[in-house]
């Protein structure tokens, strides 16, 4: 099949998600083979909640949870420079004023015990500041439906998961950490990660992220949302964000995510992160990226490494057509981001609905098997 004719079925499947569901309002996706001979992009619908912007190619989105594989490889960019390692204690380089008692379990006092790993692996046992709810209260994501947009800072999530939550286990022993065993997603894990990686570097996030992967990479459109340094880009708004069919206008709450969920890109963009990646050419040593794939059952039917999600449908759901495995990350925004090594096909995209988190997966697999057939 000519690529012309790939890129217009692609573009169809596009439009019907926007034609055929009717919480689905922008769409925008784009997809590369690993042998360069491939790029497609297309989008539909709207990109304003006023539905008076075409969604575009190039439109700005919030990746989400995305965000975490920034974090995740600025991380290893620094253990890789030695101006960090795994192994630290977070009370290295957090104050004692801020963590103290952050891990209380069944009495027991873990602080002490938490490492930088734990944060990065999703290990640590620490609550989800953002989606569980206290007893008798509301999650902040409930509040952000109810309420409308609000901001929250690092001493506030960290006073949630103090006095609100409860961790959920000790901290993973170093003599576990290779058994595959569960983790447990946790926001709050990569806010204090943020944290760490601003006090290494004695910079503000956006800083670090600037200097350890947009600039190198060359990323014209990405940027942490609400900082004062943004590229030109930025004075495209990014797309609108919906849940159910209410749009969603949460202009400080993607600020106050940062490390965890407050990146903007675009998907040309997110595709030249995700190859580089891959690709061994943005960490200098190839086993770096070997240590991030450490995967722990995090639910059904991911899996969680250092910065990365791993996604892989056993073979009784597909019995006759085995879905790759998919590795990267995806977003509360349903935001993805992913490379399939077996069919060497990199996609990036998102539906820009909080709802139905299985549905980007299943657009994924769809078309991840569209451009295989096309060009096998």
């Amino acid at each position: 099949m000519q690529h012309h004719t790939l890129g217009n079925n692609l573009q169809r499947e596009v439009d019907s998600l926007v034609s055929k569901h009717q919480d689905i309002f922008n769409v925008v996706i784009g997809i590369a083979n690993s042998e360069g001979n491939f790029y497609w992009s297309g989008a539909a619908g709207y990109a304003d909640a006023d539905r008076t912007e075409e969604m575009m190619v190039d439109t700005p989105i919030f990746i989400a949870s995305i965000t975490k594989m920034f974090t995740g490889a600025a991380t290893m960019l620094l253990e890789e420079q030695k101006r960090l390692s795994l192994d630290d204690p977070i009370s290295k380089y957090l104050s004692a004023d801020l963590i103290e008692d952050i891990h209380r379990y069944k009495g027991q006092d873990y602080t002490d015990q938490l490492r930088v790993y734990h944060l990065i692996s999703q290990t640590s046992g620490l609550p989800d500041y953002f989606t569980e709810k206290p007893k008798g209260g509301w999650s902040i994501f409930d509040r952000l439906i109810v309420e409308g947009d609000f901001s929250w800072n690092l001493e506030q999530v960290v006073e949630i998961a103090k006095y609100d939550l409860y961790p959920k286990f000790p901290p993973e022993p170093k003599s576990q950490e290779n058994s595959g065993k569960s983790a447990y997603y946790s926001d709050t894990n990569y806010q204090l990660l943020g944290a760490v990686l601003e006090s290494v570097t004695q910079q503000r996030l956006n800083q670090v992220f600037s200097e350890l992967i947009i600039e190198p990479l060359e990323l014209s459109a990405t940027y942490l949302h609400g900082y004062a340094e943004q590229p030109v880009p930025a004075a495209n708004p990014p797309a609108a964000i919906y849940y159910k069919t209410q749009a969603f206008q949460l202009d400080k709450a993607m600020t106050s995510f940062g490390p965890d969920g407050g990146m903007v890109s675009t998907v040309s963009d997110s595709l030249k992160f995700i190859q580089h990646f891959m690709q061994g050419k943005f960490l200098a040593n190839p086993s770096t990226l070997e240590r991030m794939k450490n995967w722990k059952k995090i639910f059904f039917p991911l899996q969680y490494g250092f910065g990365l999600m791993r996604f892989k449908l056993p073979r009784i759901f597909s019995p006759f057509s085995p879905s790759p495995a998919l590795i990267g990350h995806s977003g509360s925004t349903s935001a993805f981001l992913f490379y399939s090594q077996s069919d060497q096909i990199y996609i990036a995209g998102t539906l820009n609905q909080v709802q139905n988190q299985g549905r980007p997966f299943r657009v994924m697999l769809k078309m991840i098997k569209m451009v295989n057939e096309a060009l096998s």
